[in-house]
């Protein structure tokens, strides 16, 4: 059997990820979210706001169940926030610790987590969902890009040490999907060009339809998930594939 743990997947590339998975034989999809939008037998939601470190409990509790020597595990660290979008100086205590925890203190947790799964199973990957921001200086996305960045390298680390440790059946990814037309991207076109100067570019890219869907992004992601060995980096974009 193949698990797949997805967060984020109300809307945009998880909801894609999780529905595309949901048309293949022999597969149960975990979504982590606040929200629900999938209905499907082999689909299962968490409700859990990421932002909000007691409610990762029952998230890990997930990989506490009983596996076996045929079953494949997947963790897909999905979910992010890009706002708010400030320069540094005008954020608020409680801006900056819910953005870190949301896009990388939870997901770092879940991974560590994950990976204490006994290694009995078949395989285990981890996905973690990146951004070109991780490289790159942005006005306005200080907290974004930084936890990116910082996630990446954690992904690194992760893939190093499982390599060491002769852990041939581990995975590690952290992944950029490039630039989706998502909530994600409204909520970014939709700032001032005083916290952001770029964003004339992202209305640019809306309006000459210059945006992936989510459902085309998903299915790169997917081609990872099948074939893991055929992916020798573990940083990279999805516009590669």
């Amino acid at each position: 059997m193949h698990y797949y743990f997805i967060t984020g997947t109300s809307f945009g590339l998880g909801k894609a990820i999780a529905e595309a998975l949901l048309h293949r034989e022999d597969v149960f999809v975990y979504g982590i979210s606040r929200t629900s939008s999938i209905s499907h037998s082999h689909y299962k939601h968490v409700f859990a706001d990421l932002g909000n470190p007691s409610q990762l409990s029952p998230i890990i509790k997930l990989f506490e169940a009983s596996f076996t020597n045929q079953d494949s595990l997947y963790l897909i660290n999905n979910a992010g926030v890009v706002d708010p979008i400030k320069y540094l100086g005008d954020f608020t205590a409680e801006d900056i610790s819910l953005l870190m925890q949301v896009n990388l203190i939870s997901p770092i947790q879940l991974m560590n987590t994950f990976l204490k799964i006994p290694h009995g199973v078949k395989r285990k990957i981890v996905i973690n969902v990146s951004s070109g921001a991780a490289s790159k200086v942005t006005d306005g996305w200080s907290l974004y890009g930084s936890s990116k960045a910082a996630l990446d390298h954690a992904s690194l680390h992760a893939a190093k040490e499982t390599a060491l440790n002769g852990m041939a059946n581990i995975y590690i990814f952290s992944v950029a999907p490039g630039v989706i037309d998502t909530h994600m991207q409204a909520k970014i076109r939709a700032v001032s060009k005083h916290s952001f100067s770029m964003v004339d570019r992202f209305i640019d890219l809306h309006k000459t339809n210059a945006l992936d869907t989510p459902e085309q992004v998903a299915q790169k992601y997917l081609k990872i998930l099948d074939a893991p060995q055929e992916f020798p980096k573990v940083v990279f974009s999805a516009r590669e594939i």
